[in-house]
């Protein structure tokens, strides 16, 4: 077997100065420019080196003129879905965009008209709030439950939804953000079934796709038959590789009439491509050394998201979501008092900036999520202090 060197997810790198939102944004968010920031979802772990070096490699050349429409990207894309999801494509499919909310804003355009309901779970990543109103049309809510330390699907409130007469598209998040949800080809299959009732369109944001735990596995929305003609997927290596500020993306549109309705809309609005670095970093990630690189990063996330769910889950009153994907850990902390007390005590007393739960919706107020992507030695110390400021003296518990 070849001898794979092993990354090091342990190194400290300071991203101050960087235009790290993460950091240089919270001053004028959080009104804090010194506490621990674990709420913007990309990763203080570095990209790898092979994929800084391909991108060095391209700098180098003193010439930045325009880029050729595909390049081997589709390819690599295609082997991507193939060999670390079984999802076979068609290069035909493909369409390169700067990123899923720009996927997410021209499917909105095309799968539905103005003034109409867009339906989706809730608590659910903010933008899908924000570019349903942006777009001129309504945002439909149906809330997830948690049960047992996962959110479940409420099917006949889901249907209510999708049955109602200006109900046209449901947008829909799998893997989860903020709960961390793997959904099931069943509970898929269900909504697919339940589009196809009642006319209605899909767009599944599969961002989160590649950080999956075992025994979990991603299903795409795509990996059922039935939903070919009536959605578009779309995917990034930003969360995987850490490369979100490089704005490469891409959708996948099986339906040859609404991917040209798609195309059409990402010409009107001039975004009907990517820039230059993010295709080299778009046809270099999507590669074995790549699906080595996952391997490695997955089992170090797993465990930084076992152990902060550890530490959260000791706090009384606390429930704390199991993820079975993405680097978040999604937790309640109501019993605690009001977002904006539980909130001063984190900033206040343990020095640490979480993502509050509005920002998800209205089933999302009074939670917050942490960001586990962080080299251990700033990971566990800082909820060790979230634990100490919100329950004192309150021991975590022991480890399965």
């Amino acid at each position: 077997m070849p001898q794979h060197t092993p990354y090091d997810f342990d190194r400290i790198i300071d991203r101050t100065g960087t235009y790290a939102e993460k950091y240089d944004a919270r001053k004028r968010i959080f009104g804090n420019d010194t506490a621990e920031p674990f709420w913007v979802a990309d990763m203080d772990l570095p990209t790898p080196a092979f994929l800084v070096d391909a991108l060095h490699a391209r700098v180098a050349h003193p010439i930045f003129g325009y880029t050729d429409a595909d390049a081997g990207t589709s390819a690599a894309i295609q082997w991507w879905l193939d060999s670390q999801h079984g999802l076979r494509t068609e290069k035909s499919w493909v369409r390169l965009s700067p990123s899923v909310v720009t996927s997410m804003s021209h499917a909105i355009q095309v799968l539905s008209q103005p003034n109409d309901s867009v339906v989706f779970l809730s608590p659910v990543y903010g933008p899908f709030f924000t570019t349903v109103r942006q777009n001129g049309r309504h945002p439909l809510d149906v809330p997830l439950h948690p049960q047992q330390n996962r959110y479940e699907i409420d099917f006949d409130a889901l249907e209510s939804a999708l049955a109602r007469p200006d109900a046209t598209l449901l947008l829909l998040c799998n893997p989860h953000n903020p709960g961390g949800r793997v959904f099931s080809r069943a509970e898929l299959s269900a909504m697919v079934d339940l589009c196809h009732k009642h006319n209605v369109h899909i767009f599944s944001d599969e961002i989160h796709c590649d950080i999956v735990f075992a025994p979990h596995a991603h299903t795409s929305i795509l990996s059922i038959e039935a939903a070919h003609p009536i959605s578009i997927v779309a995917f990034s290596i930003g969360k995987l590789f850490n490369t979100s500020g490089l704005n490469a993306s891409f959708a996948l549109i099986p339906n040859p009439k609404l991917r040209a309705q798609f195309v059409s809309a990402t010409q009107r609005s001039h975004c009907a491509d990517i820039n230059l670095l993010g295709k080299v970093a778009l046809t270099t990630a999507m590669s074995p050394q790549g699906a080595e690189y996952k391997r490695q990063l997955i089992a170090y996330l797993a465990e930084n998201t076992q152990e902060v769910h550890r530490i959260l889950s000791a706090i009384p009153g606390v429930s704390v979501m199991r993820p079975e994907a993405t680097y978040l850990v999604w937790g309640d902390f109501r019993a605690l008092g009001t977002p904006t007390q539980v909130a001063k005590r984190l900033i206040d007393d343990a020095q640490v900036l979480l993502s509050g739960g509005a920002f998800f919706g209205q089933n999302g107020d009074g939670w917050f999520r942490a960001n586990c992507a962080h080299p251990r030695q700033r990971l566990y110390p800082a909820m060790e202090r979230v634990l100490q400021a919100l329950a004192p003296g309150t021991r975590p518990h022991s480890a399965p």
